[in-house]
């Protein structure tokens, strides 16, 4: 015989869930947005390999 769920618990798990997948996505974007502002200092990689990877990976990604 199987238990019945508590909605109550359910709705709260689910709630608590989205909230850390949001969190989980915004941390692994602004992880990326340091990664990417750190190849401006990098030697060799100038203005034309940014623009290159920004149109390789969508300018939708970033804010000008």
């Amino acid at each position: 015989m199987s238990k019945k769920r508590n909605p109550v618990l359910e709705k709260k798990f689910n709630e608590g869930y989205a909230k850390g997948l949001e969190h989980g996505i915004q941390k692994g974007v602004m992880f990326f947005k340091h990664k990417f502002d750190g190849l401006k200092e990098v030697e060799g990689i100038g203005e034309k390999t940014l623009e290159k990877i920004k149109a390789q990976l969508g300018y939708e990604y970033f804010e000008e």
